[in-house]
């Protein structure tokens, strides 16, 4: 093979991105998950101070966020380790899920 073969065939695989960019999005997705999960704590202290209880939906939807890029990962990539993490991080957000609807219609156990 050629340069001229190994770019073309680079960029067919690549659906005429380039590494830079695909770099970069992957930094972007991991910084914005990061700012969502210091937000999260942040408003869950906040919740807590202000009203001694914790604001269980706003937990639920990061984990949400969380168990959807792990279920995204393992049905594309179909690792093991994805796929763990796509289990764990939804048996977590299934959890805390359940708390916020039992918080929201006021069910106590």
């Amino acid at each position: 093979m050629n340069k001229e073969e190994i770019l073309e065939k680079s960029r067919k695989e690549n659906k005429n991105r380039d590494y830079v960019e695909i770099d970069r999005m992957k930094k972007s997705t991991f910084f914005a998950l990061m700012c969502s999960i210091g937000f999260t704590c942040l408003w869950t202290l906040l919740s807590i101070i202000a009203t001694w209880r914790v604001n269980f939906a706003v937990i639920a939807t990061e984990f949400f966020m969380i168990f959807s890029m792990h279920l995204y990962k393992a049905v594309k990539g179909k690792k093991g380790v994805d796929i763990f993490c796509a289990a764990s991080s939804g048996f977590t957000f299934l959890i805390i899920f359940t708390i916020a609807i039992c918080e929201l219609f006021n069910i106590k156990p």
